[in-house]
């Protein structure tokens, strides 16, 4: 029994031992830099929040990012979910598709951007292209906007929203479909009765994490718009980067952003556990 009981302890202990440098790693760039906005963002007392609160520039700037990303959520969850309703039976097969939504979902940042500035900036190979067709996408069109930035959310939400989603799809077993059709079900009330409230919880999880992710980008933006819309993540970047006197309003904003994350994450959490019923 004791030896049993040494044995637990040592490979606790190991196990332990193992996962302290990930511990550290996030004390160090998580727990405590979230400590620090915390505190710092009360560095002009309550009135630094009344002020930021008040603040025209800076409500645009939610108004524009929580737009953005509903907009972009609606469209590339239904079409990733799509995406993954069609391949999921087909994988085994073409297991390239895999590969390429995990290029994609990953395909963000600095290298997005200068992709969509070659392909659809002023000078781009489709600006050029249409236009010996007789098509002028500029002035109507301009790539720093939120419509423009809409395209390039799409490129790696809808792969992101397919990859995340597939493993739901995954779950639907095939004898479901056999066991409805026996007694008398069409496909369309397959869907409705069986299959629809199997994949809705895992549908609403997949999206919130879509919402996040296009709530969070930060990169992409800033790089293809150069800081020309107003949009949270960038007045937070543009007020920690340039501004010397307003560091306390970034934080405002940086917990602002976060308290509609959490939010965000606790509606992911209370649809994964109904979706988690489903898994295996």
């Amino acid at each position: 029994m004791i030896k049993k009981a040494k044995e637990k302890y040592k490979k606790n202990g190991v196990s332990l031992l193992l996962i302290l440098p990930y511990l550290l790693f996030c004390i160090l760039f998580l727990v405590l830099p979230m400590i620090s906005i915390i505190i710092h963002s009360f560095d002009s007392g309550i009135g630094g929040w009344a002020a930021v609160l008040k603040n025209s520039t800076y409500l645009k700037s939610l108004r524009g990012s929580l737009l953005l990303a509903l907009w972009t959520t609606a469209e590339s969850s239904l079409l990733g979910a799509m995406l993954a309703l069609f391949w999921a039976n087909k994988l085994s097969r073409h297991g390239w598709f895999m590969a390429f939504i995990n290029f994609g979902a990953n395909n963000g940042g600095i290298s997005l951007a200068f992709s969509f500035i070659a392909l659809m900036g002023a000078n781009g190979m489709l600006t050029i292209i249409l236009k010996r067709f007789g098509i002028e996408l500029y002035p109507g069109f301009q790539l720093a906007s939120l419509m423009g930035l809409h395209w390039a959310y799409l490129s790696f939400l809808i792969p992101f929203m397919c990859m995340i989603f597939l493993p739901a799809v995954g779950c639907v077993r095939k004898e479901w479909f056999a066991a409805a059709r026996t007694l008398g079900a069409g496909k369309f009330q397959y869907a409705r009765k069986v299959a629809g409230p199997v994949l809705l919880p895992s549908f609403l999880s997949s999206a919130t994490l879509v919402f996040l992710q296009s709530l969070g980008t930060y990169a992409t933006a800033q790089a293809i718009t150069d800081n020309r819309i107003n949009l949270i993540t960038l007045q937070i970047g543009y007020l920690i980067q340039m501004s010397v006197f307003n560091r306390s309003d970034a934080n405002v904003l940086s917990i602002i952003l976060l308290a509609a994350m959490a939010f965000t994450v606790f509606i992911y959490r209370a649809a994964n556990q109904k979706a988690a019923r489903w898994a295996g």
